[in-house]
């Protein structure tokens, strides 16, 4: 098999070629892969051979160009991969191969060097060239924000010229970088015990090696040091790096402080709620105790909310941002949120909270798949598995373990995305398993899981006789269960089992929000329960074409909106009209230019009323505009097209079929009296009579000199000009003229047709059936919702009682490890305080031999090159 081959047959394993993304674009694939920002769109891509000069090894794999990106992916799962900003490449050089057809040499400003050797055809090759050097020539305008940008980054303040110490040092000349609240109160953690000052070392040199935030090459060594903690003061970076929000900062310069200078001083709904919480953030961590850290806080907050007012402020994300403000900048914090509720968790930190509810459904399958005889024992005993999961997911695990491991699960989370979520809550179930077996109530199994999360760092094997096996930490255990026994939980897995559950989540959600919204409804009429459902239904419809479970884009109906709603309940609304409008203006009681839900329902409920006085005031109010009681020349003529606009669909079957239901006809008659038919079906000439007579009743509107010259008529004037002049009052506007509600019910009521119109057709033309695909009651998940709230209540008191004593333990276990740092030997303490050396020691190095590392791939030996190759 050729290279070719290989490399094509291979390419069909990477995620931006699995079949199973056709419903997505390329681009979205694209994005979500690689956390671009979402204006990043795939331009063209090529088949390369991956290399860096300073080391002998090689990767096959995919280059990837959009217009501000260059991306690599190799073909063995991630061993190799780096997403590149065009800003961020100084030099691009063909480079002489003997072996392919076309080289590129490329330099990053952090001086760099790597070499991609194409593989393809001549005419690929160079559309690729083409258009990186297109892409690169209008980056070039971008490369001036780079140098702020950098400024605050750790990475180039830790490696700006170290081999050079004393005055004539850059690193010296150089301003600290601003940093999270982990600078100013402490980072959560024993510095010494967490390895800090080695952890900084290996990556200090690694960057050297690879490169550094922007420009970084992602190998499995990059993998593995994020896997055994990273170090304080680059995880913030890291992170940043890691989840992609770095890209986006980089897109949006200054964006953060626009939004503080454009919304300073305004308050919202969201900030109410913010105002709420900023004291129940993380109050453990003595930033949150001081107005340094609220501000922060708020100020992140609050400037999310009005950057993405469709989602505002949701619970947890204090909890969250709390988080990320310990090692970030409050401008990192802010991007990082956004890509955490735009593209890592969507629909977490919405109005429905979606996102949540769905990877609820999806845990609950994942424990029923892979420990059958828990979730059997959970079932039986009526245990609310989401009761403890939620909080789980929603705070990243921040709000349940220490801040320590919390961090240590964000620095993985990050990296690997939302499965890191489910295969450490697995995991955390399977080693618990035997425990919670026991229990029989949910305070019971929230209680052990606390007590579980306490004694993180105690060791997993206090009574080993193996020394090393004592040192594995409860913690340790943690990762090696969740990373190596639940590496089957991949991406894949996750997105096929939401898929699977996403349409009866929403279906729950859905439900649950038309019984809450109907609930709240009043003024609804006659309106039955099942009329007020499909009423819903429409209104939604009619307003979005996604799911509403997904979150309303909009409450308020348009014009628009509204003829398609009514186009859904009646016939005669299929094209646009006069009457239609006039009906939405009513109906638009608040003069708001649309029509919430209670606008509709009172609207619908007056008309479908079958009063025949009420329904032709009803009717006669419509064309009234200044309300003065009278409907001039003109609104006559308007009211006989709307008359005919709506009777122009009402056939005489509809009109026999219905008459036994009319009240002015006897209960005894077989069918109604033959001169009655006959005229209740033709609408046409009784709307033309309703005309005539509607002109012949009118009352003229005259002044007193009209009143005056009317009475100097000649006597002897001919009575047959007298009837011309009245028959063609309609025609002539020289005559204003006027009819009043009692004029107009009289002349409706001597119409047989128009009556029974006003008695019953009017209102039955509108017709409340259900909805296309809407979502009927048929316990679909509201268990879900009543059992997240109810079950909560029922344990709060029990649970309220056990956390209040596990605290307590915390704290005294805290106090003795105080004690026992605070003896530490002195030794330690100059080890990793006083050598301010950058150089890697050999004992640094056992970090990446941890248990916390299982799972990494490493580089194979078929990825070096041979000695001397080019």
């Amino acid at each position: 098999m050729s290279l070719l081959s290989t490399i094509r047959n291979k390419a069909a394993a990477l995620t931006l070629f699995d079949p199973n993304n056709e419903r997505r674009s390329r681009d979205e694939i694209f994005r979500q892969t690689y956390r671009l920002p979402t204006n990043a769109t795939l331009q063209t891509s090529i088949s390369t051979e991956f290399s860096i000069e300073s080391s002998a090894l090689y990767f096959p794999g995919k280059l990837l160009l959009s217009e501000a990106y260059l991306v690599f992916d190799s073909i063995e799962s991630r061993s190799c991969y780096f997403v590149m900003p065009l800003v961020a490449i100084r030099r691009v050089e063909r480079l002489a191969s003997k072996t392919y057809l076309f080289a590129l040499t490329i330099q990053t400003l952090h001086g760099l060097k790597f070499n991609l050797q194409f593989v393809g055809l001549r005419s690929q090759i160079e559309h690729f060239c083409d258009q990186l050097k297109q892409n690169l020539r209008s980056n070039v305008s971008d490369m001036r924000l780079l140098r702020k940008f950098l400024s605050t980054l750790y990475s180039e303040y830790m490696l700006s010229d170290m081999s050079t110490t004393g005055p004539d040092s850059k690193r010296d000349s150089m301003a600290v970088p601003p940093g999270g609240l982990g600078q100013i109160f402490k980072y959560p953690g024993d510095a010494r015990k967490l390895r800090d000052k080695s952890k900084l070392r290996l990556w200090a040199e690694y960057m050297r090696d690879h490169g550094r935030n922007l420009t970084l090459i992602r190998l499995p060594t990059f993998q593995k040091l994020i896997r055994v903690g990273l170090p304080n003061r680059l995880r913030g970076e890291i992170w940043e790096l890691s989840s992609g929000s770095m890209y986006l900062r980089l897109a949006n310069p200054n964006l953060y402080q626009s939004l503080q200078k454009e919304y300073a001083g305004r308050t919202s709904l969201a900030i109410e709620e913010i105002e709420k919480d900023l004291n129940r953030s993380l109050p453990e961590y003595p930033a949150y105790q001081s107005e340094e850290g609220i501000e922060r806080l708020r100020r992140v907050l609050t400037m999310y909310s009005w950057r993405n007012e469709s989602v505002g402020y949701c619970q947890a994300m204090n909890i969250v941002v709390a988080a990320l403000l310990i090692y970030m900048s409050e401008e990192q914090a802010f991007w990082c949120l956004s890509m955490l509720c735009d593209q890592l968790l969507p629909g977490y930190y919405s109005q429905t909270m979606y996102g949540t509810l769905l990877d609820q459904r999806v845990f609950e399958a994942l424990v029923e798949k892979t420990m059958p005889i828990l979730w059997e024992h959970l079932v039986k005993s009526d245990i609310q598995l989401s009761v403890v999961s939620l909080p789980w997911f929603l705070s990243l695990y921040v709000n349940s373990m220490p801040l320590t491991f919390a961090f240590r699960v964000l620095d993985v989370f990050f990296l690997e995305g939302p499965k890191v979520l489910f295969q450490i809550g697995l995991a955390i179930l399977r080693i618990n398993g035997e425990e919670l077996l026991d229990v029989s109530d949910d305070g019971s199994f929230i209680s052990i899981l606390k007590d579980y999360f306490s004694r993180l760092g105690d060791s997993a094997h206090p009574t080993s006789k193996n020394d090393k096996l004592r040192e594995v930490t409860k913690f340790q255990e943690l990762m090696v269960v969740a990373f190596k026994e639940f590496s089957v939980i991949t991406d894949d897995i996750i997105t096929e089992q939401r898929q699977k559950h996403k349409n009866h989540v929403l279906d729950g959600i859905e439900s649950f929000a038309k019984r809450t919204q109907l609930r709240n409804l009043h003024k609804t009429g006659h309106l039955s329960q099942t009329d007020l459902y499909n009423i819903y239904d429409r209104f939604f419809q009619a307003l979005q074409s996604a799911r509403l479970g997904l979150g309303p884009t909009k409450t308020l109906m348009d014009v628009e909106s509204f003829q398609i709603f009514m186009q859904g309940i009646t016939k005669w609304a299929d094209e646009p009209h006069d009457f239609l409008a006039r009906l939405f203006h009513r109906w638009d009681v608040e003069l708001r230019g649309g029509l919430s839900l209670q606008d509709v329902v009172t609207g619908l409920g007056s008309i479908m009323e079958e009063d025949i006085m009420n329904s032709m005031a009803y009717f006669f109010e419509l064309y009234d505009e200044d309300g003065d009681g009278k409907v001039d020349r003109e609104g006559i003529l308007q009211m006989s097209e709307g008359l005919l606009y709506i009777t122009r669909c009402l056939t005489a079957k509809s009109l026999l079929e219905s008459e036994d239901k009319s009240p002015q006809f006897s209960s005894n008659s077989a069918s109604p009296p033959p001169g009655q038919v006959e005229a209740s079906i033709d609408y046409l000439s009784s709307v033309s009579a309703f005309i005539r007579r509607a002109f012949e009743y009118a009352t003229p509107d005259v002044s007193e000199g009209d009143a005056y010259s009317e009475k100097l008529i000649p006597v002897d004037s001919k009575s047959s000009s007298n009837n011309k002049v009245k028959a063609n009052a309609a025609l002539d506007p020289n005559h204003p003229l006027h009819i009043t509600l009692p004029t107009f019910r009289m002349v409706v009521l001597a119409d047989e047709a128009l009556e029974h119109f006003f008695a019953h057709d009017f209102a039955a033309s509108m017709k409340l059936e259900p909805a296309k695909g809407a979502i009927r009651e048929k316990g679909t998940l509201r268990e879900l919702f009543d059992s997240l709230v109810s079950d909560s209540m029922r344990v709060a008191g029990e649970v309220k009682r056990r956390i209040d004593e596990m605290e307590r333990q915390a704290r005294e276990q805290q106090a003795r490890e105080d004690a026992v740092a605070a003896r530490t030997s002195n030794q330690q303490q100059q080890d990793d305080d006083d050598d301010d050396d950058d150089n890697v020691r050999e004992k640094d190095r056992d970090i990446l031999t941890g248990l916390e590392i299982e799972g990494v791939v490493d580089v194979q030996d078929t990825n070096r090159l041979p000695s001397g190759s080019a």
